[in-house]
């Protein structure tokens, strides 16, 4: 070989050696770093892009495993509002059980019926309110999801019907719908409707009336009055017993020839839903310097006598105190109650001692707990309390329940050229005339004079709403509900819905079996994903992962011959140093 000294051929060799060697060193070490034997397409570009699906496909999966999850918790949620119908129409069953016997009176499966409604109701309310993440479970809204097939719970990578997804599927389940239970729910609307009204009522238009609250009740002559009443306990009643002070519910007007209230007005008290609970029997003027109170709660007193006579003790806890004059008890009493704006009761004067006292609807409860104090036992024994729905009379605490029915309620519609349209609107629970309207007639005839008559309301003093000459006419009549089942009035009823509950037992067993069957296919579900998932896993980490001794011997290697190529590369360099030697002589 020449001896040269412009090219070092042999450190050129032993520096790309050396590079060689780091190359493979930097490699190792980005290998044992990371942990990876792939970091970069450039290590295996087939091994890359199938690590990477499988990356995609592990974390789908275990999403999936997480939506199964959460369809399970869906189905449990379900489950258990279900398991509470459950216990509602087993009560609803055994209700009807009790009822289908002839050992009750109407009166009595009436109040049987109450319950049975209420468990219905309930019913009714926890399938409107039972939701997951938002979604009603229970009122059917889920029937109309993909096709019909209900909720769409996905857990597989691709989108195929027969490995990806399946579907939860929720009936209606509310008591008294008809696509539900059917169960309960006695009862549609009766709706009564008067014409259009206004400044002059009649025809297709109704006048000059554009505000409900801005103009009074119009008044002329004959006018007309209206009230209606509620045969709450289902007797056989002529309209004359009917709109007596036990069974009236409401009777609106206005004072003849006097502007007394705008037409909101008028439906604002109708829509207070009223309920009759107590009548009050005063005898008589309370004495001088005596003290009696009538309590209707903690917030509503009503005291009698003079003013001088100041609270009795009794009274220290009560936090309103309505002076009421005592020379007119009755009179001053119902004027006292209607007069405060707070007030949860309103109050009429029937036969001229006796206080007709209501529950507004929406009050706290559904009983009024009427309390009386006194401080003369003579004086407290002119106040007589009447419970309106047992005739009981008492002259003590006591308490008062109709079982808080809902009884009318009053709406205006506005009509093309102007005024509105009204309807009242109530609620049907039996055969007979339950649920009723005396009013707007023509002219005042004897029979309407005798209702207002028996109502303790003088003849003229009401008129319909400012419909002259215009009757409140039923527009629908609503019949018991349209399905066996619907109440337990009736010996018959009670037997017939014995037959209803099993079915809607039986529609509710269906839906909660196929629940535990879905959830049941879900847990399998998610067991068969979590292998998948850790075979995957696995496939990954062979394809993926460094073998970490494999890489360590290579590392040394690669380390031993990277300091081999430096030890000779430093050698290589010193070789140009022999032609010097020569060139010197020395």
């Amino acid at each position: 070989m020449a001896l040269i000294i412009n090219h070092n051929m042999p450190a050129m060799k032993a520096a790309r050696f050396l590079g060689t060697s780091y190359d493979k060193l930097s490699k190792s070490i980005d290998r044992l770093s990371s942990g990876l034997r792939i970091n970069s397409a450039a290590d295996d570009a087939a091994g890359l892009a199938i690590r990477e699906m499988m990356r995609a496909d592990i974390a789908t999966t275990a999403q999936g495993i997480r939506n199964a999850s959460d369809a399970i918790s869906l189905i449990q949620t379900a489950d258990g509002a279900l398991a509470v119908i459950d216990e509602k129409l087993s009560r609803m069953k055994e209700l009807a059980e009790q009822a289908a016997t002839g050992t009750y009176t109407t009166v009595q499966r009436q109040i049987i019926n109450s319950e049975y409604q209420a468990m219905a109701a309930e019913i009714d309310r926890i399938a409107a309110a039972t939701n997951f993440n938002g979604i009603r479970l229970l009122d059917g809204s889920t029937n109309a999801l993909n096709n019909g097939q209900g909720i769409r719970i996905h857990f597989g990578v691709g989108n195929n019907a027969a490995e990806d997804y399946y579907y939860i599927h929720l009936d209606n389940t509310m008591a008294t719908n008809p696509n539900g239970l059917r169960v309960g729910g006695d009862g549609q609307n009766d709706i009564w409707s008067a014409g259009p009204y206004g400044d002059e009522p009649g025809g297709c238009c109704g006048g000059s009336i554009t505000s409900l609250s801005s103009a009074a009740l119009a008044t002329g002559s004959p006018e007309a009055g209206f009230m209606y009443g509620y045969n709450y306990d289902d007797n056989s009643l002529t309209d004359g017993d009917l709109f007596n002070s036990r069974y009236l519910a409401g009777k609106y007007g206005a004072a003849r020839g006097a502007v007394t209230a705008t037409y909101q007005q008028i439906i604002d008290n109708v829509n207070q839903g009223t309920q009759s609970r107590v009548v009050v029997d005063v005898a008589g003027a309370v004495t001088a310097g005596a003290l009696v109170a009538v309590c209707l709660g903690e917030d509503e007193v009503y005291r009698f006598g003079a003013a001088a006579a100041g609270v009795y003790p009794n009274l220290a806890s009560k936090r309103v105190n309505t002076q009421v004059d005592a020379a007119n008890n009755a009179t001053a009493l119902a004027c006292a109650i209607n007069s405060v704006t707070s007030s949860n009761y309103w109050a009429f004067v029937s036969g001229g001692t006796r206080v007709v006292i209501f529950r507004k609807d929406g009050g706290d409860n559904n009983t009024v707990m009427v309390e009386e104090f006194s401080n003369s036992a003579t004086e407290a024994a002119k106040v007589t309390y009447v419970n309106a729905s047992t005739g009981i009379m008492s002259q003590s605490a006591n308490t008062f329940s109709l079982g808080g029915e809902n009884w009318g309620i009053m709406e205006a519609n506005s009509l093309r050229g102007g005024g509105y349209g009204l309807a009242l609107i109530g609620r049907d629970i039996g055969a007979s005339r339950d649920l009723a309207i005396a009013g707007g007639s023509e002219a005042y005839d004897a029979a309407w004079s005798a209702k207002l008559n028996a109502a303790g309301i003088t003849t003229g003093t009401m008129f319909a709403t400012g419909m002259r000459r215009t009757a409140f006419v039923e527009v629908q009549n609503a019949n018991n509900g349209d399905w066996d089942g619907a109440e337990i009035r009736t010996q018959e009823a009670a037997q017939r819905s014995l037959v209803a509950l099993n079915a809607a037992i039986e529609r509710k067993d269906v839906i909660r079996a196929n629940l535990g069957a879905t959830q049941n296919r879900l847990e399998g579900t998610i067991t068969n994903l979590t292998i998948q998932v850790e075979n995957l896993q696995a496939a990954e980490s062979r394809i993926s992962d460094v073998d970490v001794a494999s890489e360590m011997t290579e590392f040394t290697k690669n380390n031993i011959l990277a300091q081999a190529a430096t030890s000779m590369l430093a050698q290589a360099n010193s070789l140009g140093g022999l032609a010097l030697t020569l060139i010197r002589g020395v």
